[in-house]
């Protein structure tokens, strides 16, 4: 089994509904039934800060809704600024606003996040976001094995000696989505039996909960969107033969 592994202080990964065409995956089942039911959506946590008002503050701006009354928000659209940069009418720029909403290209505003302060500045720590792919020769290995080195693989990168500030004592860093990604393996050929190897990424998570993570397995033959902040230091992207 080979494993990339990412500390990130966020994580979206969600599935991304193609046209089909040729570039489309044969041969390969999806799991569960319907896209976008395991999609996974991990924004810096604002509940580890030391001053509780300070998260609340942060949490406020994070991901504004556009389409919330301004007062129900802690920012407000200036039309007319954006009258004048576009130099439209107030109808012109709301109908903009509608059609991007509709296709779903602006439909909340965040603020810029520096990721390595607010690491530093958080009791909790980000998540791993572990991408995993299945081998031919693991259908053969006894799941329990298995399940038992990938544990280990994390436990050993959670107790990696981390830039100052970014683990300590009492920090948290819980969060597991473990990720199906078959590209990873260039030997893996095109015969596996996708139904077994998606046995042996179910048995990952509750193997990881026993030992005290929040874990959670992503879709399986989906293909995805994926936007991840890493940070670069030693336990930032690790690469694990399991």
């Amino acid at each position: 089994m080979i494993t990339h592994i990412y500390h990130c202080s966020s994580a979206v990964l969600r599935d991304y509904r193609t046209s089909g065409g040729r570039n489309r995956p044969s041969g390969t089942g999806k799991w569960p039934e319907q896209a976008g039911e395991v999609d996974v959506d991990f924004p810096p946590p604002t509940g580890g800060f030391a001053n509780p008002d300070l998260g609340r503050l942060l949490e406020l701006f994070k991901g504004v809704d556009l389409d919330k009354p301004d007062s129900d928000s802690a920012v407000w659209v200036n039309w007319e600024f954006l009258q004048h940069s576009l130099g439209l009418g107030r109808e012109e720029v709301n109908e903009l606003m509608h059609s991007a909403r509709e296709l779903g290209l602006l439909t909340t505003m965040s603020l810029d996040v520096d990721h390595e302060r607010w690491l530093r500045h958080s009791r909790i720590k980000g998540c791993l976001v572990v991408m995993t792919c299945v081998e031919e020769s693991d259908l053969r290995r006894e799941r329990a094995e298995i399940a038992f080195g990938f544990c280990n693989v994390i436990d050993d990168l959670v107790r990696t000696p981390a830039p100052r500030g970014l683990l300590g004592e009492g920090d948290e860093l819980s969060e597991v989505f473990v990720v199906p990604n078959g590209h990873l393996a260039p030997r893996a050929g095109p015969g596996l039996d996708w139904r077994r190897a998606l046995e042996v990424l179910q048995a990952l998570p509750p193997a990881l909960e026993e030992r005290g993570y929040n874990a959670q397995l992503g879709s399986y033959g989906y293909e995805k969107l994926i936007n991840l902040a890493i940070n670069a230091h030693k336990r930032g992207y690790t690469l694990c033969v399991v």
